[in-house]
């Protein structure tokens, strides 16, 4: 079988996007996720993460709970229509959600995990999130 036709079978690489300002969590959120063979983008700040979304549509974003300029809720309105098209998103925080955050998070049915996150736990979270779309109808 000649190479091209094996490569128009494969499946496109899911695209993430990783948010936090914390480089070496960034680091390793990107050599766990490009493992899964996932391409991952990385942005540091607010307007790094906005000019992501901007140029690109993800399948997965996965951001710290409460950044400056960059909160979940602000972070859901940006991507509100990115998500009718299936993008996911995944919090992450070291502090406890506040009684409102935690609401809406669970109105919104989005994904929280408390850092530090065990590897287990983190990568059975990704395989949900990246295949959920594959699997609903």
């Amino acid at each position: 079988m000649k190479e091209g036709k094996r490569a128009a079978r494969t499946a496109p690489a899911k695209r993430v996007l990783a948010i936090d300002t914390d480089r070496a969590f960034l680091t390793a959120v990107r050599r766990v996720v490009e493992s899964g063979s996932c391409r991952v983008d990385l942005a540091h700040s607010a307007a790094e993460a906005r000019g992501c979304i901007r140029r690109h549509h993800y399948d997965l974003v996965i951001s710290e709970l409460s950044m400056p300029q960059l909160d979940a809720v602000a972070l859901f309105a940006r991507l509100d229509k990115a998500m009718l098209k299936g993008t996911r998103l995944l919090f992450l925080s070291s502090t406890r959600p506040s009684h409102e955050m935690r609401s809406f998070l669970d109105e919104h049915h989005l994904s929280y995990l408390d850092k530090p996150v065990h590897l287990r736990r983190f990568l059975d979270k990704l395989e949900d999130l990246l295949h959920k779309e594959e699997e609903e109808p």
